[in-house]
């Protein structure tokens, strides 16, 4: 039993086609684009429109808040790039920043788009070659 599990895994890849990418330019993305047939995007990460929301002023025993999350659209569908949190007041200050893991990569058919928080998303697309 296990010899044919390790024979099917090891001619399992000689099945399937092989394919390369050729790479074929690198683009910033604003509006709502397409990935082209036969193309696959490689998302490296993005600009942002703004800063990342600041420390607390300290001094104020109420505390000040602030937020501040970034998106981009990928198929229409809002998906978080960024986020930070912060607030507390003079004693007790806290805060935390969570960013996507990036590459990100998008095949043909997906449409991507800049969203809130951010003014472009760096790509490099490449050629599917069979």
């Amino acid at each position: 039993m296990k010899i044919n599990l390790l024979c099917l895994l090891l001619l399992f890849p000689l099945v399937l086609p092989a394919q390369t990418l050729a790479f074929s330019q690198v683009k910033t993305v604003t509006q709502v684009e397409t990935v082209p047939a036969n193309k696959v995007w490689k998302l490296n990460g993005c600009f942002y429109s703004n800063l990342l929301a600041g420390v607390v002023s300290s001094g104020s025993s109420s505390g000040t808040y602030s937020n501040s999350d970034a998106y981009i659209l990928v198929n229409n569908q809002s998906v978080a790039v960024r986020s930070s949190r912060s607030g507390g007041g003079y004693y007790h200050a806290a805060g935390f920043v969570w960013e996507s893991a990036w590459p990100l990569w998008l095949q043909a058919g997906s449409t991507l788009a800049a969203s809130s928080g951010v003014l472009s998303v760096s790509v490099i697309e490449f050629t599917i070659v069979p």
